[in-house]
């Protein structure tokens, strides 16, 4: 292995340095033990005095992180009931806590109020809200409990109101806080730490609250997937060199639009796409990944593609037929 430069090696060390001061700390309760000596002679002979030793023992910071889990607002439709929003919260002080959920759906900035329902804690810790697995939160019961840099996923169920509008957007907030105690930070909170030690509420004041956002889309896409079939004796059994004749009817409702609007669907295992057949509306569409909104296995190896674009509510319904033979 190469020596790294000195300059290199400063680097290292500084980037190790700011990893390590992301993590939680020494462990409260933790036990510090110092003694100091003094060694000196005297006409030659030489002497050690030890002082006392002093014990500090750490003690526990309370800070809570929250995160909104969801990669974008969850899209929802009037009427909508048990739409989840996913928050992730982490214990970022040193020791173990427990911690009381709220939630809140009557915020000011959005457009519409979501009707809470519960929360539920990820049981099976998979990050999926599962209806019949994962447990309805209830306060003073199941508080979640983590030891230091440790999370637990947490799901909001919010009802939709049925008076909402395209794109508009509402609002729900998870709170996570401290059952040791909250406050200022710096506050101290005498014995109730890890181990008995002092419990000192960190930066985030011993709770965090974060917030996640619905949108409305009074869009509805519809697909309706219809087959018929001709086999080689003119009649319409599925048998080896029989015709599937594929027509998916698309169509789209309501005052919004359905933006960039995809349509795939993979050729059936044990058939061969018959070249040529791909239309839409009646029009034929080149196999290729050309010039034309379709094609087959261009844009995904084995599947049919067709870029619908933009279809606004209301829209004529959409065909889109292929055949494939049965081997």
């Amino acid at each position: 292995m190469k020596h790294l430069p000195k300059c290199a090696l400063i680097s290292l060390i500084i980037i190790l340095q700011a990893g390590l001061a992301l993590a939680v700390g020494t462990t409260a309760g933790t036990t510090i033990t110092n003694q100091a000596s003094a060694n000196y002679s005297v006409s030659g002979s030489s002497f050690t005095e030890n002082s006392n030793p002093t014990t500090t023992q750490v003690a526990e910071i309370l800070n809570i992180t929250t995160t909104w889990q969801d990669a974008a607002n969850i899209t929802v439709h009037p009427s909508d009931t048990a739409q989840v929003l996913t928050f992730q919260i982490t214990n970022t002080g040193n020791g173990s806590d427990f911690y009381t959920l709220t939630g809140l759906s009557t915020l000011a900035g959005d457009n519409f109020d979501p009707g809470l329902t519960n929360i539920y804690l990820d049981t099976n810790n998979n990050g999926v809200y599962d209806s019949d697995i994962d447990a309805v939160y209830t306060a003073g019961s199941n508080d979640p409990t983590l030891a230091a840099d440790a999370s637990v996923i947490i799901f909001l169920l919010n009802n939709i109101p049925g008076a909402v509008s395209d794109a508009d957007l509402g609002n729900s907030q998870l709170t996570a806080a401290s059952n040791t105690g909250t406050g200022s930070a710096g506050t101290t909170i005498a014995g109730e730490g890890e181990s008995g030690t002092d419990a000192v509420v960190g930066t985030s004041e011993g709770q965090s609250a974060q917030t996640g956002t619905y949108q409305v889309s009074t869009v509805v896409v519809s697909l309706i997937k219809a087959s018929t079939i001709a086999d080689p004796f003119g009649t319409n059994e599925p048998v080896p060199g029989a015709i599937i004749t594929y027509t998916i009817t698309i169509t789209v409702t309501g005052s919004g639009t359905a933006q960039a609007l995809i349509i795939t669907d993979a050729i059936p295992a044990n058939t061969i796409y018959q070249a040529g057949t791909l239309s839409l509306g009646g029009g034929g569409l080149s196999d290729g990944a050309d010039g034309d909104v379709g094609d087959v296995g261009g844009t995904t190896a084995g599947t049919v593609t067709v870029n619908l674009g933009d279809l606004a509510g209301g829209t004529p319904a959409q065909n889109i037929s292929f055949q494939v033979a049965i081997n």
